[in-house]
């Protein structure tokens, strides 16, 4: 997700390299309007229909995904323009995605949680690339209307998508096991719906029956307590195996079992795993619950120190350190807000 100090995840010269990759060193931006502004001030027709094959296609929705990030705004059904923050897959997030996607040559897509769209605009240029059929990309979400403006419809709609994206406003408790039910599946899963424990559970054991064996399943935030605890059931149970991991646990590290990334992929195998009536392999040993919290915390006490909230950061670190008392930087950022220049010194530093 979106941070209120993140411009969807880039700087000014990273959303600038991404329009230039995008667009094969031509500086364009997508306006509302559909024209397309260099950052030379000159203005030309949307490419639109003159660009022809695959990867003009690709490159015109990778255009349109900068242009998002790059006004930090979608628009919605209600022709109004709709601030992405807080919540929204970030760049660096959703080229993972759209990488592993593409890399594992998906031609059908089960995405789970559609937000502001830029999840399915990441997807559906994976899929483009791959050449998937027309329906290839599925799509659930009971909030697209009331929560979203439909902002993520429109958008599909902006790049000329609509037949590649089969929409169900709907909870996925109730979708997924229609869909179990009609016998559907599908090459690649992407979940990043409510993140509850219940629920991410339920969208994990149906998934489980929508992905074709040796098909890949994608978990977002899943540093968090309740996808982290998913995720490890997947493996220890289900006999799933690691795919990738954003970003990559660093070298030197001892346990990767323990590693909280921000997303992470496993494969499905090739053959069911079948067990006994009354098995189940714990999935919890050596987890530190809240821990996903006390990141939290920390991140916010940073802010509040970079802001001269030393208040605020204080208790911040305070709560952290009730989680996980053992972690000395969390202690010698707590010391920091005692210092009446640490905020200034702070902010000047960033």
């Amino acid at each position: 997700m979106l941070g209120d100090n993140e411009r969807g995840g880039l700087s000014g010269n990273a959303v600038a390299q991404l329009v230039r990759r995008a667009t094969h060193g031509s500086w364009l931006i997508y306006t509302r309007s559909g024209i397309v502004r260099t950052l030379s001030g000159r203005t030309g027709q949307s490419p639109r229909g003159d660009m022809t094959g695959v990867n003009g296609k690709v490159s015109e929705i990778q255009a349109f995904i900068a242009g998002v990030y790059h006004q930090v705004a979608v628009t919605g059904a209600d022709g109004a323009s709709h601030s992405i923050l807080p919540i929204s897959l970030t760049a660096d997030r959703g080229q993972f995605l759209s990488d592993l996607c593409r890399r594992e040559g998906a031609r059908s897509v089960l995405e789970i949680g559609m937000a502001w769209g830029l999840s399915t605009l990441f997807l559906l240029k994976a899929l483009i690339a791959n050449d998937a059929p027309v329906g290839a990309h599925v799509v659930i979400d009971p909030f697209q209307s009331s929560d979203f403006h439909r902002a993520g419809l429109v958008s599909i709609k902006m790049v000329g998508l609509e037949s590649m994206v089969e929409f169900h406003e709907e909870f996925s408790e109730f979708e997924l096991p229609r869909m179990v039910e009609k016998g559907r599946l599908f090459d690649f899963i992407f979940i990043d719906g409510n993140h509850q424990f219940d629920s991410v559970f339920l969208d994990l054991v149906y998934g489980n029956r929508l992905l074709k064996p040796g098909g890949a399943i994608v978990f977002d935030d899943s540093w968090a307590d309740s996808v982290f605890l998913a995720c490890r059931y997947l493996e220890s149970n289900y006999g799933y195996t690691p795919l990738a991991e954003y970003p990559p646990m660093r070298p030197g590290r001892r346990s990767r079992r323990l590693y909280r990334a921000l997303m992470r992929a496993y494969r499905k195998p090739s053959q069911p795993v079948v067990h006994p009536r009354f098995y189940l392999v714990p999935f919890h040993e050596g987890l530190h619950l809240g821990q996903g919290t006390e990141r939290r915390l920390r991140a916010d006490g940073m802010r509040a120190l970079k802001a001269g909230d030393r208040m605020a950061a204080r208790q911040a670190f305070k709560a952290a350190v009730r989680l996980h008392p053992r972690r000395i930087s969390t202690y010698l950022r707590l010391l920091r807000t005692y210092l009446p220049w640490a905020g200034r010194a702070t902010s000047s530093m960033g």
